[in-house]
Order: structure tokens, then C-alpha cells, then sequence
């Protein structure tokens, strides 16, 4: 038989899921404690609204939900030590600190506090503290994933600026108004004008085209005129060199004003509309005349051309109005050649006038006469026109072709002989000129027919005569520009975002500290309450709660 004092250091182990069932059962609490504190927590809040809260600092931090055995005990204590004269006849207490003296008691009474203490312990560490730990990992998740995305934004802000800044050097710009450099950097197009003309004026170029006329020529001997209508725009750019005076269209012009104009109203902070527009001035162009129906339907522009009437690349035009007042007026249809090519012109008959052309917007820009330095108004250039451009390079395509042709047949060695034959009775112009002059030649050609076709030649063109193709490049400059103060804005709602992930990280870690300790308190409270309820035998709560207290340990060791 063992010792009682044997059984008496064995311990008693309690399973924490079944700790308040075991006291119930083992008539350590009442069957109806949960009954009784939940009056006592009445109580409770009845005393704590009147409590005198300024008489200590950890009452001023206190909360009624937080409330339990242990902190009113430190609260009759704090009040007993500033009320040691608050007593009445018989001894007792009077005021806030009987109060709680009379609810601690109630707590000792039957072990009300015991089933408290498991049911907090229980409330903490099956829901409370697992919740506020995946809370700290979600916003530590949360806090790396903004991180990631902050390095992405900056990198990708950084890639739009060095595109951005890069777009402009490539047309040098700076990129500071970039519509008007753009105007600005197409005004240096007389240089090219000028460098494209000595090319076509060198002689070089006037050998090949000489070469070529002769050729023409003695092969075609029964029709003397042919020879005449060869590279012709060639030969009358090389006799009358057109002007090398540049200027914007008329619609580009009218596009840089509205721009200012809405950038001053932006600026000002409103935008200024005029309501004196008369009702008079309105024409519907509404008739109910029998005399047919008249589709005076204007040239069809390119989708390059943006057109100012609302009716997008189509202008409808009543023929009832006079055009004394337009710009065009006394024009006739020569001043299009286009027109006199397909044979659009249209007379002013009342028959339906389908006057439509496909023409590139370069064609359409009219001839305008800008005035110089000097007052004087100078006409523009003509090889800002696609079409005069385009004869001039079918012309040295054809010299050129002749020409490959021709080094071609004169480095064959296989009809060398043939070749000194025709020579012999040939004029001395087609005699005089070896295999590397024509290649000399041939280069000389190159060089022109490359220089007209340069790429951002055509684009300065086309930002002189185009507001679409204008609009479109300004547009895409632009967007390079705004993507990256996009993503730069993006960076300050990152920044509340990681403000708000850090105020709630630094909030919920005092918390679940705060719980951790609370329910070590209680286990400990438990335990030796219950060891003096079996004289003083050692009681071992078990089970999950030491797996969560000795992580906690383990995490503020770590």
C-alpha cells in the first residue's frame, strides 16, 4: 500500500479541452456559474461607470470588456490604498472600494472565478490568439507584396522616363512643349530641301540624266519627241529649283492657337463660352425644292487629316453659297492636278457632283504664301507636297534603273565584244562615260532617291501639313509622359497602404502579448487553487495551451 504522503506528490493532470466540464464534475464550481457571473458582470458594469478612474494610470487604460478576477482584484487594491479611511461602523468599506470588495468576494464564493478563468483561457486560445497571429501574417504578407510592387512601380517609372526622354532625343526635343517643338524642330526642313538639291544638281546626277535623254534618243529613232517627256520633272526641278521656304498648314497654325487657348482657360481655372451666338446665323440647309438632290460632297482626305467641320473626313458644302469669301476662290481646277488626272473636275451645272478624292493630306495642303522677315510673303516649298515629291523620285527610280542596267551590260564580259561595235557608231556622249563613271553615277542617284525617302524627313513633312498626324505623334509622346506620373501617383497610395498595414501591425502585437500573458496568469491561478483544494498535490493543466505558450516564448527568445 503506498504512502499517503506518496499519493499526495503525485500530480493531477487536467486536459485544457475538458477543464470546464472536470470542474463542474468534480463539484469545484457550481452547475449554474455561468449563471451567477453573468450577473456578477452586471455588477461589474454597474461599479466600473462610476469607478474614480484619474486615482491611478492602469485605470485610465482599462476597458469593461477586459474586466475579469484578476483586474478586480487590482482594482480594490488601488482603491484601498487611496481610501484607507472609507469605512463605516461596523469596519467595512464604504464608496467605490466596498464595491469591489463586495464583487471580489462574490468571486471567492463557490469558485465563480475558477469557471471565469476556464472560459477566457478557452475564449484566447482557441480563437483569440490564433486570430490575431494569422492577422500579424496577412499584414507581414501584405507589408512584403507592397514592397514588391513598389520596387515594379519604380522600375517601370523609371523605364517610361528613359523612353519618354529618349522618344524626344530621337526628335529632338525637349521635351518641355512638346506640339511646338515638334513645329519647331520641322522648320529645320530647308536644310534637307537645300542638301536634296545639290544632290540633284551635281553633276553626277546632270551626266546621268544627259546619259539617259541621249540613250532614249538614238533607240527610239521614229519619234524624235519622245526623248523630250523623259524624267521631265527631274529636268524642270534642275532649271527652276523650287523654294526651300517652309511653314505649317493653315490647320496645323489654327491648331497651335486653340492649344494655347485651352491652356491659358486651364490655367485661369474657367473656360470662357460665348451665349451671343445669333439664332439668324444658323443655316439647316433644309429645302423642299423638287430640282433634285445635290451631293456636293468635297475631297475625301486621308485618315491622317483631321477635319474641323464635326463631320469627320467628309465636307458638305451648299452649293447655294458663294465662295467669293473663301480661300479658294478664282482657284480653278488646274490648281489640282490630281483632279485633272482622273478627271474629277465638276462642272456647275445642277447635276449631282461626286467631286471626290483619295489623295494623301500632303496633296490636299494647299500652297499657302507665308509672309518672311522682311514683310515679304514667300510661297511655300514645293517639295512639301507628296505629289511633286513622288514625280521627282519616279524619275530617279527610272535613271537609276537605267543605269543598273546599263553598268550591268557594259561589265558583261560576254557581249564585250558587241558592246565596242555599237559604240563605235554611237555619239560621243554615250562613248565617253566607263563602267565607274556610271557607277559614280549611280551612287549619286542613290544618295537623292535616299534623301527623299528618309523616314523622318517624311515625318517633318508631315507634321508641317498634317494636324492628325501631329496630334497622333504629340499624343504618343505624351502618353510616355503620363504613364510614368501614373505610376509615380501610384507610389503614394502605396504609401498609405503600408502606413496603415504598420499601424496595424504595431496594434495588434501589444494585444496578442497582452492575451499571452493574461492566460498564463490564469493557468497559473487555476493550478494552484485547485492544488490547495487537494492539499496541496501538484495540478497540471495540459493539452494545447502549453503548445501555445511555449511558441510564445520561443517567438520573443527568437
Amino acid at each position: 500500500m503506498r504512502d499517503p504522503s506518496d499519493i499526495r506528490s503525485l500530480p493531477i493532470d487536467i486536459a485544457f479541452a475538458r477543464l470546464q466540464e472536470w470542474l463542474v464534475d468534480r463539484k469545484r464550481v457550481p452547475h449554474d456559474w455561468r449563471k451567477r457571473l453573468a450577473a456578477l458582470r452586471a455588477r461589474i458594469a454597474a461599479a466600473f461607470a462610476s469607478l474614480p478612474r484619474d486615482l491611478h494610470p492602469d485605470l485610465l487604460t482599462l476597458e469593461l470588456e477586459e474586466i475579469g478576477y484578476l483586474e478586480a482584484k487590482k482594482i480594490y487594491s488601488i482603491l484601498l490604498e487611496s481610501n484607507t479611511e472609507s469605512r463605516n461602523i461596523f469596519g467595512r468599506l464604504t464608496g467605490s472600494a466596498g464595491e469591489w470588495e463586495s464583487i471580489g468576494k462574490a468571486y471567492d464564493k463557490d469558485h465563480i472565478f475558477l469557471g471565469e478563468a476556464a472560459q477566457i483561457m478557452v475564449q484566447n486560445v482557441n480563437y483569440d490568439i490564433p486570430y490575431q497571429r494569422k492577422q500579424m501574417q496577412k499584414n507581414q504578407q501584405q507589408l512584403a507584396e507592397l514592397d514588391r510592387r513598389e520596387a515594379d512601380i519604380k522600375r517601370l517609372a523609371a523605364l517610361s522616363a528613359t523612353r519618354y526622354v529618349e522618344a524626344c532625343q530621337e526628335l529632338g526635343l525637349q521635351g518641355v512643349d512638346v506640339r511646338q517643338e515638334l513645329i519647331e524642330s520641322a522648320k529645320t526642313l530647308p536644310s534637307t530641301f537645300n542638301k536634296i538639291l545639290e544632290v540633284l544638281t551635281s553633276d553626277p546626277v546632270s551626266q546621268a540624266v544627259e546619259y539617259y535623254t541621249v540613250f532614249v534618243r538614238e533607240c527610239h529613232t521614229e519619234d524624235k519627241e519622245n526623248f523630250k517627256s523623259v524624267v521631265h520633272n527631274l529636268k524642270q526641278l534642275r532649271a527652276n529649283p523650287p523654294s526651300l521656304h517652309v511653314s505649317v498648314c493653315k490647320e496645323v497654325h489654327n491648331s497651335l492657337g486653340d492649344a494655347s487657348k485651352a491652356h491659358g482657360s486651364n490655367m485661369d481655372g474657367e473656360e470662357h463660352i460665348d451665349f451671343n451666338v445669333p439664332a439668324d446665323d444658323i443655316d439647316w440647309d433644309i429645302s423642299v425644292d423638287n430640282n433634285g438632290i445635290d451631293w456636293d460632297i468635297g475631297e475625301v482626305e486621308q485618315p491622317t487629316e483631321e477635319s474641323g467641320n464635326g463631320f469627320g473626313s467628309y465636307e458638305i458644302i451648299d452649293a447655294n453659297i458663294e465662295l467669293a469669301g473663301s480661300e479658294n476662290y478664282g482657284v480653278g481646277v488646274s490648281a489640282y492636278p490630281s483632279a485633272d488626272k482622273e478627271g474629277l473636275a465638276c462642272d456647275t451645272s445642277d447635276q449631282i457632283c461626286w467631286d471626290i478624292s483619295t489623295d494623301n493630306p500632303e496633296e490636299n495642303a494647299a500652297i499657302e504664301i507665308a509672309p518672311t522677315e522682311s514683310g515679304q510673303y514667300e510661297e511655300r516649298s514645293q517639295l512639301l507636297e507628296k505629289e511633286y515629291r513622288n514625280n521627282i523620285l519616279d524619275d530617279l527610280l527610272e535613271v537609276k534603273s537605267f543605269l543598273t542596267l546599263r553598268l550591268g551590260e557594259v561589265r558583261n564580259a560576254d557581249t564585250s565584244s558587241l558592246q565596242h561595235q555599237v559604240q563605235a557608231v554611237s555619239p560621243f556622249v554615250l562613248q565617253q562615260y566607263a563602267a565607274e563613271s556610271l557607277e559614280n553615277m549611280l551612287v549619286e542617284i542613290s544618295s537623292a532617291i535616299s534623301l527623299l525617302t528618309n523616314q523622318k524627313t517624311l515625318d517633318l513633312i508631315m507634321i508641317l501639313n498634317s494636324k492628325r498626324f501631329l496630334d497622333r505623334l504629340v499624343s504618343t509622346l505624351e502618353e510616355k509622359k503620363h504613364h510614368e506620373v501614373k505610376l509615380r501617383e501610384g507610389l503614394g497610395d502605396l504609401s498609405v497602404k503600408r502606413m496603415e498595414l504598420q499601424n496595424a501591425l504595431s496594434s495588434s502585437w501589444p494585444k496578442q502579448e497582452a492575451a499571452i500573458t493574461k492566460t498564463r496568469e490564469l493557468k497559473k491561478l487555476c493550478e494552484a487553487t485547485l492544488s490547495s483544494m487537494f492539499d496541496g498535490r501538484p495540478v497540471h493543466i495540459i493539452g494545447e495551451i502549453n503548445t501555445l505558450l511555449s511558441s510564445s516564448v520561443s517567438q520573443l527568445a527568437g
